[in-house]
């Protein structure tokens, strides 16, 4: 379903009671216009009714433009806030794979640059709904003035619908063009911010960055941006011409029509004069609305998840791990250009409660896209998983990821310490594991808030273990955790840190390339080009030498 439509829909009562609020105050303004008119051609015959009259009139309007200001205002924040809710939740609910395709820039441009977009446009709901009504009383009341006159203001009002219409058309076509130039830019800011080191070292890629792709790209953007706003300035000008020239047609048609009064023409002018501010109001909100209308056509194009519902799991709800089977599994990645996706598989594991894994294989032998299916990110492309001899599925994958915690190689540290329950807060073995993994003088926890995390890689790579021992969970996938250790931790970690948590019952999942270390292993399987098979201590050597 379209993420408006959503918006709308759950918001539709609290609009409606907007809507009858403004109208009422629109209709309020415009029965103020109507007694100045008629008090000016017949005078007041009780002068004292009269000023009651005004004084209540005026006190309806302040009331019902509160109250429709206050309603629309709510309305548009708790759109807002319902949006980034239900897309933050709707990318939670999207699957790895997907999350990959589209990529850290756009999911990025969306959170940031297309929400904001949106939240503007929202922001102007109070305004143009307001002033719409506003205007449509007041041509009502112009029709009901003189039918003769307002076939003039017919004819202007198709006038100037009309070429804003054809403005608008070529302005949202620009602000389509902008969002593309600024996908682009913002894929450029992170190259600049995430290869900060290789840019350093390279002053040619620099150069190039800068000169022949961030500055033309920039350039465009800025470019596209001033045609925009020179075009709704061309717009706005052009309305105000159209109501001037309405002024004097109107002027002229009431010396050269008898049955045209002059209080008549008065009331036109004095109406038209009160009608051009909210016109205007109403104009200068269009382009929120057309960029906010260019951001959610770029929202909807990620196809995310429908489901913006966080689904609640609690440890109870997730099955004691007793086995993961991997029967003839594939995984295979999409073609790109005309290269062939890398293929895993046909893959046959059995892991057991309780066994400490070793998973082993060069760069690009499939060891990481092996990891994301027995942690079930992925789902494979054919074959089976079976978790304690139940097959696993898109249904029931988060009882396979509900046993597993792992550290990735580009793993995202949190400050915050969850435990098992989920809760975040001080704990005694919080102390402990933080000493254990002799981070203690570097780092300390608050409230279940870490005290920093700007460590070396191998230091968060031990306080990432620590959030995983606080986690609590059944098994761990360690991904080349002891790649950014020194020396002496590393032995620690094989020989003290993984027969402990063996020991404490957890099935560990490492991937390794310390051959030094395979004694410590249950099984070993090595993965080559995709293809899994048993690896022996005897490999060993040859291993090494690859």
């Amino acid at each position: 379903m379209n993420i408006a439509k959503q918006l709308l829909q759950k918001s539709k009562y609290s609009i409606a009671l907007a809507i009858l609020a403004s109208a009422v105050s629109a209709a309020t303004g415009v029965a103020i216009i109507g007694g100045i008119n008629y008090a000016l051609g017949n005078g007041l015959p009780d002068f004292t009714l009269g000023v009651t009259a005004y004084i209540g009139l005026l006190v309806l309007l302040l009331g019902s433009s509160i109250w429709s200001q206050v309603l629309l205002v709510k309305i548009g924040y708790t759109m807002v806030y319902r949006l980034r809710k239900s897309l933050v939740a709707r990318i939670l609910n999207t699957s790895i794979e997907r999350q990959e395709q589209l990529g850290g820039p756009a999911i990025y441009n969306v959170l940031t640059r297309d929400v904001t977009m949106l939240s503007n446009a929202t922001k102007q709901l109070p305004v143009a709904i307001y002033n719409s009504l506003l205007v449509i009383a007041g041509l009502i009341y112009l029709c009901w003035l003189s039918p003769l006159l307002f076939a003039f203001v017919a004819l202007v009002v198709v006038i100037g619908v009309w070429s804003d219409a054809k403005l608008t058309a070529s302005l949202q076509k620009m602000l389509t063009r902008i969002r593309h130039i600024d996908e682009d830019l913002f894929q450029q800011y992170e190259a600049v911010v995430e290869g900060r080191n290789e840019l350093a070292l390279n002053s040619n890629r620099r150069r190039f960055l800068l000169e022949q792709q961030l500055i033309p790209t920039a350039k465009a953007s800025r470019d596209e941006s001033v045609k925009s706003e020179v075009l709704w300035a061309l717009n706005l000008n052009w309305t105000t011409l159209l109501v001037f020239t309405l002024m004097g047609v109107i002027f002229f048609a009431g010396m050269q029509f008898p049955s045209v009064t002059q209080e008549t023409v008065v009331a036109y002018i004095l109406a038209i004069m009160f009608l051009r501010t909210p016109i205007s109001m109403v104009l200068d909100s269009i382009p929120a609305v057309l960029k906010g209308k260019v951001a959610l056509a770029a929202i909807n194009r990620l196809t995310l998840e429908d489901r913006d519902e966080l689904p609640t799991r609690d440890k109870q709800a997730t099955p004691k791990f007793q086995s993961l089977a991997l029967k003839d599994a594939v995984y295979q990645y999409p073609a790109q250009d005309d290269e062939a996706g890398f293929c895993l598989g046909a893959v046959n594991l059995n892991i057991n409660a309780g066994e400490l894994i070793f998973l082993v294989g060069g760069n690009g032998s499939g060891k990481s896209t092996l990891a994301k299916i027995l942690t079930g990110l992925y789902q494979p492309t054919s074959g089976e998983v079976l978790l304690n001899n139940k097959p696993v599925s898109t249904d029931n994958a988060g009882e396979l990821r509900g046993c597993f915690s792992a550290i990735f190689p580009n793993f995202f540290l949190f400050n915050e310490v969850i435990d098992e329950q989920g809760n975040s807060d001080d704990h005694p073995k919080i102390d402990y594991y933080l000493k254990r993994l002799a981070i203690d003088h570097k780092v300390s926890v608050d409230k279940g808030q870490l005290s920093t995390t700007a460590l070396s890689q191998g230091q968060r790579k031990r306080l990432a273990l620590m959030l995983l021992y606080m986690e609590d969970r059944q098994v761990l996938l360690l991904d080349e955790w002891a790649a950014d250790q020194d020396p002496v931790f590393r032995e620690v970690f094989y020989r003290e840190i993984l027969p402990e948590l063996k020991q404490a019952g957890k099935t560990i999942i490492a991937i390794s390339h310390d051959d030094h270390y395979f004694d410590c292993a249950d099984h070993i399987y090595k993965l080559d080009c995709g293809q899994l098979s048993s690896f022996n201590t005897g490999q060993q050597k040859l291993f090494a030498t690859n």
